[in-house]
């Protein structure tokens, strides 16, 4: 298990339910269970977890008053060392052993999606856990109820929230045989400011009647359960949000299988993760397991099982959006853990292909509202690519031949509207400056070696596709890919693909994804799209210019003379989620310390600064995040697993 020394925010709950954030002190924050994915519920009060000593509680936190504005006098544990094992946080204190772990099992989407938090407690006493009813996004009308049954525990409830509310549901606090306090009213009044009444758990009585919060302006109540443990206990807590507000009317697939909160947390009882991840390298097992964060921070699974996952919650807020390892590179995880999900997903997306065009993601915090692209009308040229090779790696990660037979018109209409925008004949889709593809704050012009790679290695897909399915295609297609490779050797200048090249005007760059195309060529065993000793000199290039760049990781444009391209903010970046993939590339074509050696730094840069939300860019100079946080391609390293599998 990797340990936590920093205060990094854990992120747990289930596929498509939302998530608590847990941290190394043992308190909780950044909570989106409520339907509110993009406004989080930032500081939380209520949550303990304490034992007791000589009937004197100890919280196990080391800042129980953490968001309390004036703290009580509160006796805490001063240790708590942490580890993580996604999604498993281990707390170890010196009175007990915690762990706090939500449920993800392999290619098991029903319980993978479960709204539930399981603590685990082994030591030896009387243990109590409080929660804070949040329960409508008004205080008014919040309600705790008990509840007798095979779990005893506090049902919080809202009893005047209404279904267009994001927050309307329950939650439900309790363990096996637990006694019971539901009139938990936790913040007064202090001789300065507000404090919180920790009274409660001095004089623990067990009070099960319904109560309801008073009406007053800053008034907050929660539950308590608590029990006598002889050498292990599990208290379970679960959530049931089944609103429809406006910006989320789908509902949750949990839905189709649970009444309540009551009857996920007894269902859930026995069930324990096992998403089955073998690794003998242990910085890499670590990578692999804590990179996965986002399936829990990040997704929607809808009631009837469309499965989507933010770019970032917070600024865009697309879904599913593509390009340059985002979704597409998620989708290679998704491929070893929940198949079933990507594919669907990844057919989903074909929709909304528009005479050819490739939209960017499928809405903005939506499903159904498509963007195509930055600006009107700088169409992008690298999604169309990007969607092709997505489609042909879930063929050949599957050998379902009717992911082939179901999308061929709509691929060949992808291919067809590539060709189109070549306007100057040079059989590569121009670049004409605007924004016009995943590099959308960089202009390049003319032919670019990124959007080459793509572009002939899509090409070379839909080919190899018409040959599987027995389709005869007209001759353009071959002549324009051995047309477009002669376009692709013209950026060659010795040592790699220049960056763009437009008549006369050049930028003379080395991108790191220049051949991010022949990546998706040598990973799904296509063809290469130029030969095979310009790419691996064009690796070691990237390896002797880009890696070398920087302390930090992998910098996207590096100029001949080895300076970082500071042109742009995103060319003086490095993108982990392509960084990885290059890593993977480099491995593949032999060059597997070098490959290794880059992955290993990249992840321990994104270790120093943030595991567990990671930002779409590092800055490569000041190796600082600069981009946009807790994003979709975080889990590119799998990459590097899916390479080293390749050739073990």
């Amino acid at each position: 298990m990797m340990k936590i020394e920093k205060n990094f925010g854990i992120p747990l709950g289930g596929i498509g339910t939302g998530k608590i954030n847990f941290y190394p002190d043992l308190t909780i924050g950044e909570i989106t269970i409520l339907n509110n994915w993009s406004n989080p519920l930032r500081k939380v009060r209520g949550f303990h977890l304490l034992t007791f000593l000589d009937k004197k509680p100890i919280f196990l936190q080391t800042n129980p008053g953490k968001n309390v504005e004036t703290p009580p006098q509160y006796t805490y544990v001063k240790d708590i060392e942490t580890f993580v094992e996604f999604p498993v946080i281990r707390y170890s204190t010196p009175l007990a052993e915690i762990e706090v772990y939500s449920i993800l099992r392999k290619n098991d989407v029903k319980n993978s999606s479960l709204p539930v938090i399981k603590f685990r407690i082994k030591g030896k006493g009387r243990f109590a856990i409080s929660f804070p009813n949040i329960v409508g996004s008004k205080r008014a009308g919040r309600a705790n109820e008990s509840y007798k049954g095979k779990l005893n525990g506090v049902v919080m409830k809202n009893e005047k929230a209404l279904n267009s509310d994001p927050a309307y549901g329950e939650i439900f606090l309790g363990c096996i045989g637990c006694k019971v306090i539901t009139n938990y009213a936790y913040y007064k009044p202090a001789k300065v400011g507000m404090t919180e009444d920790i009274t409660y758990f001095y004089n623990l009585e067990e009070y099960d009647e319904t109560y309801v919060i008073k009406p007053y302006a800053r008034e907050e109540i929660g539950g308590i359960v608590y029990k006598d443990v002889d050498e292990e206990e599990t208290f379970i807590l679960s959530w049931y949000f089944n609103g429809r507000p406006y910006h989320y009317p789908y509902g949750h697939y949990y839905e189709n299988f649970f009444k309540d909160s009551i009857d996920v947390a007894e269902y859930a009882l026995k069930l324990e993760p096992d998403l089955g991840i073998e690794e003998k390298v242990e910085w890499l097992k670590d990578a692999l397991v804590n990179s996965l964060y986002i399936l829990t921070s990040n997704t929607w699974l809808t009631k009837d099982g469309r499965f989507a996952v933010y770019e970032d919650p917070f600024v865009t807020k697309l879904m599913n959006t593509i390009g340059s390892m985002t979704f597409d590179g998620l989708g290679f995880t998704l491929l070893e853990l929940y198949r079933d999900l990507v594919i669907s997903a990844d057919n989903y997306f074909m929709n909304y292909v528009n005479y050819g065009e490739t939209p960017h993601d499928v809405g903005e915090e939506s499903i159904e509202d498509p963007i195509y692209g930055a600006s009107y009308p700088y169409w992008w040229t690298d999604l169309g690519p990007t969607l092709v090779l997505m489609l042909y790696r879930d063929y050949v990660f599957t050998s379902n031949r009717e992911i082939l037979e179901k999308n061929y018109n709509k691929i060949k209409e992808i291919i067809d509207w590539l060709i189109r925008k070549d306007m100057d004949n040079d059989c590569i889709p121009d670049s004409k400056g605007g924004y016009d593809n995943s590099y959308d704050g960089t202009h390049m012009y003319g032919a670019s070696s990124y959007i080459a790679s793509m572009f002939l290695s899509a090409l070379t897909a839909f080919i190899k596709m018409s040959e599987i399915l027995d389709v005869k295609i007209d001759d353009k297609y071959y002549r324009f890919l051995e047309c477009g490779k002669k376009t692709f050797n013209s950026l060659w200048n010795g040592k790699y693909f220049i960056l763009w090249k437009k008549n006369d005007e050049e930028n003379t760059s080395c991108l790191n994804s220049q051949l991010l195309g022949q990546f998706w060529c040598d990973i799904l065993g296509l063809p290469p799209i130029t030969d095979h000793d310009k790419i691996n000199t064009a690796l070691r290039s990237i390896y002797e210019l880009n890696f070398k760049a920087s302390k930090y990781c992998l910098t996207n444009a590096v100029r001949e003379d080895g300076s970082v391209d500071s042109s742009t903010a995103q060319l003086r970046s490095c993108w982990p989620r392509v960084s990885f993939a290059v890593a993977a590339h480099m491995i593949l074509r032999g060059m597997v310390k070098e490959g290794i050696e880059v992955a290993k730094r990249e992840w321990e840069t994104i270790k120093e600064l943030n595991p567990f939300d990671q930002s779409s860019r590092i800055d490569a100079i000041d190796g600082k995040y600069v981009g946009l946080m807790s994003y979709i391609g975080s889990t590119s390293v799998w990459l590097l697993k899916l390479a080293l599998d390749k050739i073990r």
